[in-house]
């Protein structure tokens, strides 16, 4: 499916993010104390990139399980639901405690330290499930007509995001943090 090109680049791209975020959670546990704005910083990346474009994405991707007969809220459809509610609320969760930490609650930062790898646990899972799962799902389902569909949202939602500013603003984020996470090291 051409759809899945799209996808994937946006997935390896989350990846990246969530080996940058794992790396700086594994310091926080390791004791050596990395700086709270970090993980606020990656909340931009979390709260821009994924929650609010990729996860759009995705509706499309459901819309087409719900079109194909599947129960909307059980199955492939509820897991993807459930798993999108569980990292929101633990990107919430993480926000809260960062910003607690920052303003000198240190004990804060094992709140930190669950919440970042409480997430990047469940968007990896999350991701697997897409590329094992849904993926194949479709690909068994879909009409090119239907494929097409998708293909023309997830064009419209990337003209969206480009509208709204600098194209390369979340490899930027990435990029920042990984820079911050060497000097730590």
């Amino acid at each position: 499916m051409r759809f899945n090109k799209n996808l994937r680049t946006d997935i390896d791209f989350i990846l990246r993010f969530a080996d940058t975020l794992g790396s700086g959670t594994a310091l926080v546990s390791s004791s050596r104390v990395p700086h709270s704005g970090f993980f606020i910083f990656a909340h931009q990346f979390i709260e821009g990139f994924i929650h609010a474009q990729f996860f759009k994405k995705e509706e499309l991707l459901i819309a087409a399980l719900a079109d194909s007969g599947f129960p909307p809220d059980d199955g492939p459809i509820g897991s993807l639901r459930a798993e999108q509610q569980k990292c929101r609320e633990a990107a919430d969760h993480l926000l809260k405690a960062s910003k607690e930490w920052q303003a000198g609650e240190y004990r804060a930062s094992a709140d930190v330290g669950w919440a970042s790898s409480e997430y990047t646990s469940t968007l990896r899972r999350h991701l697997d499930r897409l590329k094992n799962l849904i993926f194949p799902l479709l690909e068994q389902n879909l009409s090119e007509d239907d494929e097409y569909k998708i293909l023309e949202g997830l064009n419209n939602i990337a003209f969206e995001n480009g509208m709204e500013g600098d194209p390369d603003k979340y490899s930027k984020v990435i990029e920042a943090l990984d820079e911050e996470l060497s000097e730590w090291k």
